[in-house]
């Protein structure tokens, strides 16, 4: 019995430690979707003043883009 008990603790253990590392996970994503909508918006902002410069319509810039 004293085996088993050991082989419990030490599922147990790696139990623990996926659970952390699906929470270090679920973290990261987080970031990772925060730092994306941030690099849009930026893009965004950087197409509309480029636009904006120029004097362009959105339907200009789609024609030179095709």
């Amino acid at each position: 019995m004293a085996r088993k008990a050991n082989y419990d603790e030490k599922i147990k253990v790696i139990e623990e430690k996926i659970e952390k590392k699906s929470a270090e996970m679920k973290a990261l994503k987080a970031q990772l979707t925060e730092i994306k909508t941030k690099k849009a918006q930026d893009d965004y902002q950087e197409l509309m003043e480029y636009m904006k410069v120029n004097n362009m319509s959105a339907d200009e810039v789609l024609s030179k883009l095709r």
